[in-house]
């Protein structure tokens, strides 16, 4: 692996050995909120600071908004939700364990990286016993690959007449972006669970609608991607420079 950059992070290499946790202690966020695309955006644009220092609790919010959207679109998407909160809950508890690290994504790469944490898969801390806690990085690229297709999808919507196909724009998204991988049977549920319940782009836009104007969700929607596209490119170039974007 290149050696990593300077940095003058705080970074406290303590790791307790084989500490188990109760699961129950975990906060979580109920996915039975109402969406508002207010609260998404105002997540991303916080999570980017001036300087492009990226908040990971932040960055959690947002996700926690986008989760609560999807379960709108139906039960056929329960599975990307379950899959995205678990994938949330550890990045909260990291968060919880050891906010000083896992302030921001920066900080959380340097510290995986230097206290040797990036080598395993799982941490020797367990949410219960015979469950490790997975380390923040591994679970962050797979949240990162996500946000690509996020991105690209909005970027699509933003800019498609109101009688277009927002199935048809999503499945050009994730083709684009997360398709590269997952394996075959993984790509064709996706595709059909996204064609067998997306409505069309103003349907899509009434449902995000919820208290908002039209002149809102234009503009909303355009700081979301924004910010998206300089999270996803900030997260991109750190995962290049340290060699992390093929964690198994």
């Amino acid at each position: 692996m290149s050696s990593a950059p300077d940095t003058q992070l705080a970074l406290n290499t303590t790791t307790p050995c084989e500490t188990i946790i109760d699961s129950s202690d975990i906060p979580t966020k109920s996915l039975t909120n109402k969406f508002d695309i207010k609260t998404l955006r105002d997540a991303f644009v916080n999570c980017v600071r001036s300087d492009d220092t990226l908040l990971l609790a932040e960055y959690v919010r947002a996700y926690e908004e986008l989760c609560t959207f999807v379960c709108s679109l139906g039960t056929i998407f329960e599975w990307a939700t379950r899959d995205l909160s678990g994938k949330l809950m550890i990045l909260r508890e990291h968060l919880r364990l050891d906010p000083i690290n896992y302030e921001s994504i920066q900080s959380m790469i340097v510290y995986e990286i230097e206290s040797g944490r990036i080598q395993s898969r799982d941490t020797e801390i367990f949410i219960q016993p015979g469950k490790p806690l997975h380390n923040g990085c591994r679970t962050l690229l797979r949240l990162h690959r996500a946000l690509a297709f996020l991105s690209a999808f909005l970027s699509q919507m933003r800019t498609a007449p109101d009688d277009a196909s927002s199935a048809t724009i999503a499945c050009n998204a994730y083709s684009a972006t997360m398709a590269q991988f997952h394996s075959w049977p993984v790509k064709y549920t996706i595709m059909a669970a996204i064609k067998l319940t997306l409505p069309n782009r103003q349907e899509l836009v009434n449902k995000l609608l919820t208290e908002r104007t039209t002149d809102e969700i234009n503009t909303y929607t355009d700081e979301i991607v924004q910010a998206c596209n300089t999270i996803e490119l900030t997260t991109q170039e750190l995962f290049k420079t340290y060699n992390l974007t093929k964690l198994p």
